[in-house]
């Protein structure tokens, strides 16, 4: 079975320190605002212990992490320990501001307890690997949020805040501005090639006196918070109504072809090639993508997470706990199927979209094309193939879309001189190439 390499190109090892730095503990300043890739929220690797993280508005696995404070909606975390013996667990939660810089005391954010205990599991039923299931929903009566803002929750070993397993992030929202958002595309001469430039009117509440410079937006796509671009001053178009934007070499490059691979049923089908039940795990071979094509998305794709108890149809039971997790092996064709400059590395939703040296495709001369297993669980998962390489980046630069829909999504914050950190006035979603 093909393995992925450990080892990465020099470029590739800057862009994960820049991408995937460690949140420190406790306030910090307020200084610059993050640069175009943002500064990441989260540690960088989930453990290898923990598969099919999902954090969701409750009762929507396609949702985004995204609560307006006083709804009474709850979200759901959901994830699997790869052990047939779970143990309890804590989960943190940490408030940030807009640059994901945690910035305030447990007391001024939350009305209860910093922490939580982890004792809803059970085990798997049935599956060739053996795993933990684990379900969580806040707010509680134990947590429970007295500020809108970014939100960060951490995972850890029992009673033990630095001994990580995983974090993510979800948003705590006041919905108090008007916002009309929409999504520009256009092709810069010379080097750069198209850009997607997402634009924003806000009209705040008559009773918010704020003075224009304490407004802000940050825009992100397709879920993926920890690469959120956030916009430079506002423009005044006229009474209250402000317009921010994102200039042309911060904007928003066209995004690498994505691609869906439904596994709610084992079977061979027009994603799955073959099925293998003599492997323990079973092995799925992926059928081929092709670069220059992607999948057919819809918009529940585009939320950037995976999809388990709402499309898994095979499973012996429900399927947060009798789907399989199996060995998938991805096989990527490049342009005109020759090798790259640099590496390829597999990234999706269901490894919260890492740009990760392990995931890194070998190439298989024989064949013309790239080649790595995961261990995913049944479901259906969104996914992308990035390129180290140049050329092959300016080459989706040039190209004005192609075809398939992505998510954005604008978060509108107000900066709180009282407390020294960024409320969440709204939240809002737009579909554009």
């Amino acid at each position: 079975m093909p393995r992925f390499k450990s080892a990465c190109s020099a470029l590739l090892g800057l862009l994960l320190l820049a991408g995937c730095a460690t949140i420190e503990e406790g306030r910090e300043d307020r200084g610059s605002t993050s640069a175009a890739g943002g500064s990441g929220y989260a540690t960088p690797r989930t453990d290898a212990t923990i598969g099919t993280v999902q954090l969701y508005r409750t009762g929507n696995e396609s949702a985004l992490p995204v609560l307006s404070i006083g709804s009474g909606e709850t979200l759901t975390l959901e994830f699997d320990l790869l052990s047939e013996y779970g143990e309890p667990l804590t989960i943190y939660f940490y408030h940030a501001d807009r640059n994901w810089r945690r910035d305030l005391l447990p007391v001024e954010y939350l009305r209860t307890f910093q922490s939580d205990d982890l004792r809803d599991y059970e085990p798997s039923l049935g599956t060739e690997i053996r795993y933990t299931h684990y379900e969580y929903q806040f707010p509680n009566a134990n947590i429970g949020f007295l500020r809108s803002g970014n939100y960060i929750l951490r995972v850890t070993e029992s009673g033990r805040e630095r001994e990580v397993l995983f974090e993510r992030a979800f948003f705590i929202t006041e919905q108090a501005a008007e916002v009309e958002f929409a999504i520009r595309d256009g092709l810069a001469g010379g080097v750069g090639g198209a850009f997607l430039q997402p634009v924003a009117r806000i009209r705040p509440p008559s009773a918010f006196d704020s003075p224009i410079y304490d407004y802000n937006v940050c825009f992100a796509r397709n879920g993926r918070f920890a690469l959120t671009r956030c916009s430079a001053e506002p423009t005044l178009i006229g009474g209250s109504l402000f317009q921010f934007f994102l200039p042309r070499e911060t904007a928003f490059a066209p995004e690498e072809p994505l691609y869906d691979l439904d596994l709610s049923v084992l079977q061979t089908g027009p994603q799955v090639a073959r099925v293998d039940f003599e492997t323990s795990p079973y092995t799925v071979t992926v059928d081929l993508d092709y670069a220059r094509f992607g999948s057919d998305l819809f918009e529940r794709d585009l939320s950037g997470q995976s999809l388990v108890s709402s499309v898994v149809q095979d499973a012996a039971g429900p399927a947060d706990t009798g789907a399989e997790y199996v060995e998938a092996l991805f096989r990527y064709v490049p342009q005109d199927e020759q090798q790259l400059a640099g590496p390829v590395i597999l990234s999706g939703s269901f490894n919260n979209w890492a740009i990760d040296p392990a995931n890194e495709l070998t190439w298989n001369a024989t064949e013309r094309r790239y080649e790595g297993s995961l261990l995913v669980k049944q479901g259906q998962h969104i996914y992308k193939y990035v390129a180290d390489d140049p050329a092959e980046r300016e080459r989706i630069r040039r190209t004005v879309g192609i075809g398939q829909p992505n998510l954005y999504t604008a978060f509108v914050y107000l900066y709180d001189p009282s407390f020294d950190t960024d409320r969440l006035l709204a939240v809002s979603n737009v579909l554009g190439q």
